[in-house]
C-alpha cells in the first residue's frame, strides 16, 4: 500500500514531473499560439479582400459572374476536404469535447491543416461562422500533436489536448483567463489542478505571441460608464430578455441543424448552395457577412437606430442559423457575442431615454448584454464574464455582469434548454459514420470531484456502483493522498482518481459522471 502511495505522489508530485509538463505546457503555449495566431491572421485577411472585392463588383456584371463561380468551386472544395477529414466540420468544440471524453481519436496533423484551409474558405464565402470555435479545435490538436512528440501517457496527452484549447480561446481574445476558464467550465468540467497549472504556463506564452503580432491593445474599446444604483433594477429585466432569446437561439440553431441534416441533399450541392447564397448575401446586406467583426466595428463607430438594430439583429440571426446548419467549418462562439451586443444596443436604446440616462450608457449595456447572451446560451457564465472583463481591459462591469449572467443563466434552464455545446456534442456523437475504434491498451488516470449533492457521500468505495473496468487507486482530500480500502467512505470535495484502460474511458468516464451527477 505505501510503495503505491508513493508511486502516485511520484507522478503528481515530483519535481521532475512538474517540470516536464511545464516544458510541455510552453511548447503547446508556442505551437498552439502560433497555429491559432496564423489562423486568425488568415480569416482576417480573407474578409478583408471579400470586403475589398464587394465594392470594386457592384456594377460589374462580369466580375460578379466570376465572384459566383469562384463560391460554386469554394463549396466544392469544403465538400472534398470534409469528406477527406471528417472532423475538420462545424465548430470543433464539440470534437475536442468528445475527443477528452473518449469518444473521438482525431488525427491532428489533418485537422490542424484542413481546418485552418477550411476556415480561410468560409471566410472567403462569406458565411456567418466564427473563429474561435475553431481555434479551440486547432490548439487542442497542436497540443495533441507535442503529446506525441514527447510520447507521454494517454493522461498527459488529455491534459495537453485541453491545455491547447485554452490556447485557442486565449490567442483568439487575448483572453488567458477566460481560455483557462472555459477549458474547466465547458469542456473538462472539473478541477485539475495539474490541468490549470499547466494551462496556465501555456496561455501566457500563447497570450504573448498573440500580443507581440496583433498588439497589446483590447479587443473591445467601447467607453464603460456606471448604471445609477437606483436604476439596477433594470438588469433584472435584461437578464429575463437575454435568456428568453438564449433559448429561442438554441432552439433555432438545434432544429436547423436537424432539419438540413435530415433532407436528402447531396453534399456537394449543399455546400454550393450555401456559398451562392451567402454570395447573394454579401452583394445585398454585407453588414451580417462573417462572423461579426462589422457589425461590431458599427457599434464602435455609432450607435445605429433602433430599427436597423432590430433589422440587423433578425438577419444576423438567421443568416447564422443558416450559415452553421449547413455543416461548414467555422463556430458560433464570436457569432453569439455580436448577437449579445446587439441585443445590449436595443435594450439600451429603448431604456436609457426611458429613464434619462446618459446616452453613452447604452455601451454598458451592448458590454453587459454579450457576457449574459454567452451565459444563456453556452452556459458557462464564469467564462462569459472573464471574458468580457479581459476583452474590455476593465472590471467595471462586474456586478452588473454576474446579475445579468446569472439570470440569462437560470431562465432557459428552467425551460429545459440544454446547452448549445453540450446539444452539438450529443448530435456528433449519434452520427452514424462515428463508430469507435479500438486502440492499443494503454491505462488513462482520470480525476473527479464529488460535489456537494452526490447521492454516495459517506458511502463506503464497496458500496458504491463503480464500473467493473475501473480501479480506484487514490483520494486527494484535504490536499493528502490517501490509498483507499474497500471500507473507505467517500467525502463532499473527495478528489476520486480512477485508473482505466484507454478502450474503456469514454464509458468508465460516463458512468462515473453520473454516479457523481457530473
Amino acid at each position: 500500500m505505501k510503495n503505491l502511495e508513493k508511486t502516485l505522489k511520484s507522478i503528481v508530485e515530483n519535481p521532475k514531473y512538474i517540470f516536464r509538463l511545464s516544458v510541455q505546457g510552453v511548447m503547446v503555449g508556442i505551437f498552439a499560439g502560433l497555429m491559432v495566431c496564423l489562423y486568425r491572421f488568415l480569416l482576417s485577411e480573407s474578409e478583408h479582400i471579400l470586403r475589398n472585392y464587394l465594392t470594386i463588383i457592384q456594377t460589374n456584371v462580369v466580375y460578379i459572374v466570376l465572384f459566383f463561380v469562384f463560391l460554386a468551386v469554394l463549396g466544392l472544395l469544403i465538400d472534398w476536404i470534409t469528406k477527406w477529414e471528417v472532423d475538420s466540420s462545424g465548430s470543433g468544440i464539440p470534437q475536442v469535447y468528445a475527443e477528452v471524453k473518449g469518444h473521438m481519436e482525431a488525427n491532428w496533423a489533418k485537422v490542424l491543416f484542413s481546418k485552418i484551409v477550411t476556415g480561410v474558405m468560409t471566410a472567403l464565402g462569406g458565411l456567418s461562422l466564427g473563429p474561435e470555435g475553431p481555434s479551440v479545435q486547432i490548439g487542442g490538436m497542436a497540443g495533441k500533436g507535442v503529446a506525441r512528440l514527447f510520447k507521454g501517457s494517454k493522461t498527459d496527452e488529455l491534459r495537453l489536448i485541453l491545455v491547447g484549447s485554452a490556447v485557442g480561446i486565449t490567442a483568439a481574445f487575448n483572453a488567458p483567463l477566460a481560455g483557462v476558464l472555459f477549458v474547466m467550465e465547458e469542456i473538462n468540467h472539473g478541477f485539475d489542478k495539474t490541468l490549470i497549472f499547466i494551462a496556465l504556463v501555456s496561455a501566457i506564452v500563447s497570450d504573448f505571441i498573440s500580443k507581440s503580432i496583433f498588439g497589446q491593445s483590447t479587443v473591445l474599446t467601447f467607453p464603460i460608464n456606471n448604471i445609477p444604483l437606483e436604476n439596477y433594477w433594470i438588469l433584472i429585466v435584461l437578464g429575463i430578455v437575454i435568456g428568453v432569446i438564449g433559448y429561442v437561439y438554441n432552439i433555432g440553431m438545434i432544429k436547423s441543424s436537424d432539419f438540413v441534416n435530415s433532407l436528402k441533399i447531396p453534399s456537394q450541392l449543399k455546400f454550393v448552395a450555401v456559398f451562392i447564397i451567402s454570395g447573394v448575401v454579401a452583394l445585398t446586406i454585407p453588414q451580417i457577412s462573417d462572423g461579426g467583426h462589422f457589425m461590431m466595428d458599427m457599434l464602435g463607430v455609432a450607435i445605429p437606430s433602433l430599427g436597423v438594430l432590430v433589422l440587423l439583429l433578425v438577419l444576423k440571426y438567421l443568416f447564422s442559423m443558416f450559415s452553421f446548419s449547413s455543416g461548414a467549418p467555422g463556430g458560433i462562439f464570436l457569432p453569439i457575442l455580436v448577437l449579445g451586443a446587439y441585443i445590449g444596443a436595443i435594450f439600451g436604446s429603448v431604456v436609457v431615454p426611458a429613464l434619462g440616462m446618459g446616452h453613452v450608457l447604452i455601451y454598458k449595456f451592448i458590454v453587459i448584454s454579450m457576457a449574459g447572451f454567452f451565459a444563456a446560451t453556452v452556459r458557462s457564465p464564469i467564462t462569459g464574464i472573464v471574458l468580457i472583463a479581459e476583452m474590455c481591459g476593465s472590471t467595471e462591469s462586474l456586478v452588473a455582469m454576474i446579475i445579468v449572467s446569472l439570470i440569462a443563466y437560470v431562465v432557459p434552464t428552467i425551460l429545459g434548454n440544454e446547452p448549445i455545446y453540450e446539444s452539438l456534442y450529443d448530435r456528433l456523437l449519434l452520427n452514424k459514420n462515428r463508430e469507435f475504434v479500438k486502440k492499443p491498451s494503454k491505462h488513462v488516470l482520470s480525476e473527479y470531484v464529488v460535489p456537494l449533492d452526490c447521492d454516495y457521500i459517506n458511502f463506503k468505495i464497496k458500496d458504491i456502483p463503480f464500473p467493473k473496468n475501473a480501479i480506484v487507486v487514490s483520494v486527494i482530500r484535504n490536499g493528502k493522498y490517501i490509498i483507499p480500502t474497500e471500507d473507505f467512505n467517500i467525502k463532499y470535495s473527495d478528489q476520486v482518481q480512477i485508473l482505466t484502460d484507454v478502450n474503456d474511458y469514454p464509458y468508465v468516464r460516463e458512468e462515473i459522471e453520473e454516479l457523481f451527477g457530473g
